[in-house]
């Protein structure tokens, strides 16, 4: 098995100052543990985007559907309303044909 470095016998006899300690961490383990860390991040904010993206999606249906539901109803209660006086227009004798014709019209047309 080949190691990445080839290091001399000696050299792993050495004992370790604390300037060879200072050099390594700062050369090698704080720049690992910031990828780390970097990658834990970047993990949890991609999770993040998407489970906001998702609630966003959810609640704009949910309006979105809401908002048709009472367009309809109103929809509904205004067509009933101008029947209703289409209605009491015919009944009452107020008018003349061609003009609740005209109406009913208008009315079938919306």
């Amino acid at each position: 098995m080949n190691a990445p470095h080839e290091y001399k016998k000696e050299d792993l006899n050495r004992p370790i100052t604390l300037g060879v300690l200072l050099e390594y961490t700062d050369g090698f383990l704080i720049p690992k543990m910031g990828e780390l860390m970097d990658e834990k991040i970047n993990s949890a904010t991609g999770k993040l985007e998407h489970n906001l993206k998702s609630y966003i999606d959810d609640k704009l249906a949910e309006y979105t559907s809401d908002i048709f539901k009472r367009l309809d109803k109103k929809y509904e209660k205004d067509q009933k309303f101008k029947n209703k006086v289409v209605e009491l227009l015919r009944n009452h004798h107020i008018g003349t044909t061609e003009d609740i014709a005209y109406l009913e019209g208008l009315i079938a047309g919306t």
